[in-house]
């Protein structure tokens, strides 16, 4: 009988296997992933050869710890590494975003996964197409370095084509409180969102306006803060028709 699950799913390994690297099916067993391949999911524990483990699917709605093979900054894309790690060097099809700079080899760091790549996945694109075919590429947009958008700054000056905004986050600087939001043009295309106030810590934007989520093709989207800050800010975004 057919099953499903709600994003992470038992295999049985085919190596002894690490914590928090990408893995893919070799005759119905999980392997290392390396450098150039695809994935199917991320390690949650270490196992030995023969044992069940735990894979969070790389096609759920969450962020992933990874495994780095050395430095990687924050905001990058990365591609598969040998022995299931990541990397910054082009290897392969990119497989996801960086959500944390990586310093050295070994690292656990935080990161979105793309969820396919084209040259594994048969049509793979940016597009949402039809559901009986595939899905779709998400894309990230990052601004770092933000010091003071106390006056608008642009996201993205002008867009190369239409897209939708899924969701958002700031990573703070500093610790100066702010209110912040995104927006389409000059309209809000958020909520304010209090920003965090001491470095590197986390926050998830504020809830989207339905009424501006869509970015045309040549419009800008943009950041703006209650008062001179310094953060970055990441939009996770699909392309529409």
């Amino acid at each position: 009988m057919s099953q499903q699950n709600e994003g992470i799913k038992t295999f049985t390994a085919g190596a002894d296997l690490e914590a928090y690297r990408r893995v893919k099916l070799s005759s119905g067993n999980v392997v290392y992933a390396d450098a150039g391949e695809a994935s199917i999911g991320i390690t949650q524990q270490k196992v030995a050869n023969g044992e069940s483990v735990a894979v969070a699917l790389k096609s759920a709605s969450r962020t992933y710890k990874l495994t780095a093979a050395g430095a990687i900054s924050q905001g990058a894309t990365f591609y598969g590494a040998n022995a299931g790690k990541i990397q910054a060097s082009a290897a392969g099809s990119p497989q996801g975003t960086l959500l944390e700079a990586s310093t050295s080899d070994g690292e656990i760091v935080e990161g979105i996964l793309n969820d396919g790549e084209a040259s594994s996945i048969d049509g793979a694109t940016t597009a949402i197409g039809d559901p009986a075919v595939n899905g779709a590429v998400p894309i990230l947009f990052a601004k770092e370095g933000i010091t003071d958008a106390s006056t608008a700054v642009n996201i993205v000056a002008s867009a190369p084509f239409k897209f939708r905004i899924l969701d958002w986050w700031i990573v703070s600087r500093d610790v100066t409180a702010a209110n912040v939001k995104i927006q389409n043009g000059a309209s809000d295309a958020s909520a304010n969102i209090a920003k965090g106030t001491t470095n590197d810590a986390l926050v998830r934007g504020g809830t989207i306006v339905a009424a501006q989520k869509d970015i045309l093709a040549a419009g800008a989207l943009k950041v703006l803060a209650s008062v001179a800050a310094a953060f970055d800010v990441y939009v996770l975004a699909r392309k529409v028709s």
